[in-house]
């Protein structure tokens, strides 16, 4: 039978003093390793260029006058040979619906 170390009190704060502290230096490196490569702008490039054109201008491809040109925009725009011509028409308003 094993004895008795004696005295135990405050072995469950140490051990959460030390938990704290690896999940704090694991934090630091996760952050510094974050930094490094860059993940945090690779992570906001589709939200700033890719989803803001597609709410914008309806394709994730488009550019507007602003970003040298207009390219797949939805525009009219006679003989522009670029087949980028959309005409949106409610179904509905045409009076062609089945809606009763």
């Amino acid at each position: 039978m094993v004895k008795s170390l004696g005295n135990s009190s405050g072995q469950a704060t140490v051990e959460y003093i030390l938990l704290v502290s690896f999940v704090a230096m694991a934090f630091m490196l996760l952050s510094g390793m974050i930094g490094d490569i860059q993940l945090t702008e690779r992570l906001m490039k589709p939200l700033k260029q890719d989803y803001a054109r597609a709410y914008q201008y309806g394709n994730p491809k488009a550019k507007g006058y602003d970003d040298g040109g207009p390219l797949h925009h939805p525009r009219a725009v006679p003989g522009s040979g670029e087949g980028n011509f959309r005409l949106f028409i409610n179904p509905d308003a045409t009076g062609s619906g089945d809606s009763e």
